[in-house]
């Protein structure tokens, strides 16, 4: 515990910041060096000024302004992409500020020292910011730098003004994660609520001009906060204080339930004035929960969280689904807007057969599978795999594990089984809601395409995780795993979608977890695939390397 909370907990971090600083500035290139062909495109204005307003906000166009740099930028960096990286890197921050460590055993030792509650958890609550804050300063960067290079036409203020809004839109949502922290101690149950809340967020700013109901909820929304007046024009909107009031409310709010915990116990999930609440029972120390089955305890910890990622994604697919009757009132006009667009824009959204989008399969498929899906499964997994092990073996947790008389390899598949238990549990929740969402709506989905999208989704995120698993293995500290995975995740990620346009990268589109995965037909639209079995056997390959690598680590280096 040397030094300031501040500095120890950044310093700890200084290897996964790097790591999103350079994926940032690989997504921020990407999609900049796609404007010119947007421009270029003299069939598309015809579509976007002919095509309702409501459906364009689905593809984050503005028809007024999306064959600008401003336009453009707001609708395919600052829609999707930027809001999905802030929170997905504030709620993972916030979870690990305090609620991992309070699992671990190692916040304990942390509030023995003379320093007050109050102080942890600004100085947490300050490492969350930065960590937030490299995303958008990242990208302000790259943007100013590469303006005059591209044309984008961008104002300085314009710059500022977007990378604030994008900013605070991810504080608050890892204000909001932290103050889950602090009310559930619970790292699981915190990214999951966290997520979720963010995905129902952004529905309702996004869906409001199709579904009247969404109104009001959209008036409260952080995404409307973050995306009034078009700040990449170089506004400052009013609406930008309700963000940064909110992050006041919830840091202040978390501060006060981390202050009121009793951490002594794995059932200190509410407040102790609040405690009237649960029922009361006798349970020993986190030790104690130790001696049984290393899969059980696992699969016990995440009991409460699980549901949450489940709801979530189930949440996304089935309001996808419903917007489809919208979408489909105009196929001839869609067909034609989707054309005219350039096949770059879509491949680095992982779409590489665009015409697709005009089916129900495929416009489903886009959210639900092929973008926001695959980020937060893969999130899930090696989110899981990063707590189970790679943290406990850093706090010593796993070392009294390792006490009891059970082989290494068991302690691991255990661990193992417990994800890949999860994992399919949420996948079966999205096979049920594909299934019922397909029945209402009269989407015509089949059986076997519904398990096949699902499997497969399944399957990507369990690779990543046992990706994360193996580095673990084979890297000397292993803190790096997720980092690198969520490189190597990026990477593989553009190499599907560019290398379905560019050809100088198509013969290494096979190399790509994403190819296997997506192919170029929507998971919606081709049922159980091969692929998914070369994802299934990768993901064992590097279970086995982990396995025999394990056996053999010393971790008391």
């Amino acid at each position: 515990m040397v030094g300031s909370i501040f500095s120890k907990a950044l310093r700890d971090r200084r290897l996964s910041l790097i790591g999103w600083a350079t994926g940032t500035v690989v997504l921020t290139l990407a999609v900049v060096a796609v404007y010119p062909l947007v421009v270029a495109s003299s069939d598309l204005q015809r579509f976007i000024t002919d095509f309702p307003p409501e459906v364009m906000d689905l593809f984050g166009i503005d028809p007024a302004t999306f064959l600008t740099g401003a336009g453009f930028l707001q609708g395919q960096l600052y829609t999707l992409i930027g809001p999905i990286m802030v929170i997905g890197l504030g709620a993972t921050a916030a979870a690990g500020a305090t609620a991992r460590e309070e699992k671990t055993g190692t916040m304990d030792m942390l509030l023995s020292m003379p320093v007050s509650r109050t102080s942890v958890m600004l100085q947490k609550s300050a490492v969350v910011a930065v960590s937030v804050l490299i995303i958008p300063t990242t990208m302000a960067l790259v943007m100013a730098a590469t303006n005059p290079i591209f044309d984008l036409e961008l104002s300085i203020n314009g710059i500022i003004a977007a990378n604030l809004g994008l900013a605070g839109l991810g504080l608050t949502f890892a204000a909001f994660a932290l103050m889950i922290a602090a009310f559930s101690g619970s790292a699981p149950m915190t990214t999951g609520i966290t997520l979720l809340v963010a995905v129902l967020s952004w529905f309702t700013s996004a869906f409001n001009g199709i579904f009247e109901w969404l109104e009001i909820p959209s008036k409260i929304s952080p995404f409307s906060w973050y995306a009034e007046d078009f700040p990449l024009l170089g506004g400052f909107p009013v609406s930008f204080l309700w963000l940064g009031i909110g992050i006041v409310a919830l840091v202040t709010a978390g501060v006060t339930l981390f202050a009121h915990r009793d951490i002594s116990t794995e059932a200190a999930v509410l407040p102790r004035w609040a405690s009237f609440a649960r029922k009361r029972t006798n349970v020993g120390p986190r030790t104690v929960a130790l001696l049984g089955s290393v899969f059980a305890k696992s699969v016990w910890d995440h009991r409460r969280s699980i549901w949450a990622w489940a709801l979530g994604l189930s949440a996304l697919l089935l309001l996808t689904i419903a917007a489809w009757p919208v979408i489909a009132s105009d196929p001839d006009t869609i067909q034609g807007l989707v054309t005219a667009m350039p096949e770059e824009l879509f491949a680095l959204l992982g779409v590489t057969e665009p015409g697709l989008i005009a089916t129900p399969a495929g416009f489903v498929s886009t959210r639900a599978y092929q973008s926001i899906g695959p980020v937060v499964m893969v999130v899930f997994c090696v989110g899981a795999v990063t707590s189970m092990i790679v943290r406990e073996e850093r706090t010593g947790i796993l070392d009294i594990v390792l006490a009891h008389p059970q082989r290494r390899r068991r302690v691991l598949v255990g661990k193992v089984v417990a994800i890949t238990v999860l994992a399919s549990g949420i996948g079966v929740a999205l096979m049920v809601t594909g299934l019922i969402g397909s029945a209402i709506w009269d989407m015509g989905f089949t059986i076997i395409n519904v398990v096949g999208a699902n499997v497969g989704l399944v399957a990507l995120s369990l690779f990543f995780g046992g990706l994360t698993l193996a580095l673990w293995s084979l890297l000397p500290s292993g803190r790096s795993a997720a980092g690198i995975t969520a490189g190597v995740a990026v990477g593989s990620f553009l190499l599907n979608g560019l290398g379905s346009v560019v050809e100088v990268l198509e013969p290494f589109r096979p190399l790509s977890p994403f190819y296997w995965y997506l192919g170029d037909t929507p998971p919606l639209a081709h049922g159980l695939s091969f692929g998914y079995l070369l994802l299934g056997i990768g993901a064992a390959a590097c279970v086995l390397v982990a396995i025999r690598q394990f056996n053999r680590r010393d971790l008391a280096v």
